[in-house]
């Protein structure tokens, strides 16, 4: 009733994003970061309505490294359901979500919804050119 008020507020503002910490929440998840944890996504999206860009605070850092190793983060990130992943060690993470979607860990139909969230908050942004009907 009360943690979720300024979420809520955001929410209702029309926030297009929002950024998961690595915090440990207990009520939700007590052993998994939130950034990490699918109940926390879950319920952001369901629960809180959510619809726009959910993003990670850096992977590489201290405060995930006993729950995860580098070539791990950016998997369990996305698996959580984060569309973007800020990552430091990009050269490792991004070959590991490539793996994971190969193998069928991650669906393909994820990474799509996540690209055109990504998409859309770019266009609401003002950050996408339109593309000239020559080249559609």
């Amino acid at each position: 009733s009360n943690d979720f008020i300024p979420f809520r507020a955001g929410i209702q503002a029309g926030a297009n994003a929002v950024l998961v910490s690595h915090n440990i929440v207990e009520c939700m998840d007590a052993g998994t970061p939130a950034s990490l944890s699918p109940k926390v996504h879950s319920l952001l999206r369901e629960e809180l309505g959510f619809d726009g860009v959910i993003m990670t605070d850096d992977l590489h850092m201290d405060a995930i490294q006993k729950y995860t190793k580098d070539s791990t983060a950016a998997v369990m990130a996305v698996k959580a359901g984060n569309d973007m992943l800020c990552c430091t060690d990009f050269t490792t993470e991004i070959p590991a979500v490539l793996a994971a979607v190969k193998k069928g860990e991650i669906p393909e139909n994820q990474i799509d919804q996540s690209v055109l969230r990504i998409l859309k908050m770019k266009q609401e942004l003002g950050l996408l050119e339109p593309v000239p009907a020559s080249d559609r």
